[in-house]
């Protein structure tokens, strides 16, 4: 299978909240820089891409990977939907089939499914939800960031008794 490339320029702020709350001068995202990066292009590979007009989605499917600035999203499968604009005019993207895992060069963050509400700028991480970073980690079963109010939020599952589990490292 050949990889397809497709670039969304658009003004999103993907994650451009912390999710941790950890709020620097130089990183006011609190997310590897995301927040100075809102509006550069989104980028998305895969090995197969499914349009439907009809529908007003984009279907990527095949090690998809989706970067923007210091951002790097990948998922077995990616829905994209837009509006009557076309791909700039993103309304929503949602991820399934596997694992999903977000990097940047500070934090990972892996997930069973992904949803991005561009019209809101809320993003849930939902299922097994793992937060990593140099100073620690946080475990839950959903996590969602607002990226305009730059709040984070976690829950834990009913299978480790409703908690959010935290490990954090003193003085990094």
């Amino acid at each position: 299978m050949r990889p397809t490339s497709l670039a969304f320029v658009l003004a999103l702020g993907l994650v451009a909240g912390p999710v941790l709350a950890q709020t620097t001068v130089t990183d006011p995202a609190g997310f590897g820089g995301l927040a100075e990066t809102a509006g550069d292009a989104v980028n998305v590979t895969a090995d197969d891409l499914e349009i439907n007009e009809e529908a007003s989605t984009a279907t990527f499917t095949g090690d998809v990977v989706v970067t923007q600035g210091a951002m790097r999203l990948t998922a077995p499968v990616l829905l994209a939907a837009y509006g009557e604009g076309g791909p700039s005019d993103l309304e929503n993207f949602s991820t399934s089939g596997g694992r999903v895992t977000m990097s940047t060069d500070e934090q990972t963050v892996e997930a069973d499914s992904v949803f991005y509400d561009f019209t809101l700028r809320v993003l849930t991480f939902s299922g097994n939800v793992l937060v990593t970073n140099p100073t620690g980690t946080v475990n839950a079963e959903r996590l969602v960031i607002d990226t305009r109010a730059g709040t984070s939020s976690f829950t834990g599952s009913q299978g480790s008794g409703g908690r959010v589990t935290s490990t954090f490292t003193p003085g990094n």
